[in-house]
């Protein structure tokens, strides 16, 4: 195709032409890192502190449930003393409603 010809031409002088970045270039980091300490917001204040702060949460989340855990009172094993405490009785009103 006689397009095609002419559009590779094209490319290519797209490609061979490079334009003068050297003015852009002069600075940018500290352009660019001195524009994003401006812009920060509030708010990214505290999901930093959030962030960093989470392994400290998840260790007292972690603290309190052994601690829960561990102030749950033992089974009483005994039977006698579930039989005296009238339990049986206490199921069955409960029941039938009486």
């Amino acid at each position: 195709m006689p397009g095609d010809d002419r559009l590779e031409r094209l490319f290519a002088a797209a490609r061979a032409a490079r334009p003068d970045t050297a003015r852009a270039q002069y600075g940018f980091e500290t352009r660019l890192l001195a524009r994003l300490r401006v812009e920060r917001e509030p708010s990214a204040l505290w999901a930093a502190w959030t962030w960093r702060l989470i392994p400290a949460f998840a260790a007292l989340a972690l603290a309190l449930g052994v601690w829960n855990y561990a102030a749950l009172p033992g089974p009483d094993n005994d039977p006698a003393a579930a039989i005296a405490a009238d339990f049986d009785r206490e199921l069955v009103a409960y029941f039938t409603g009486k």
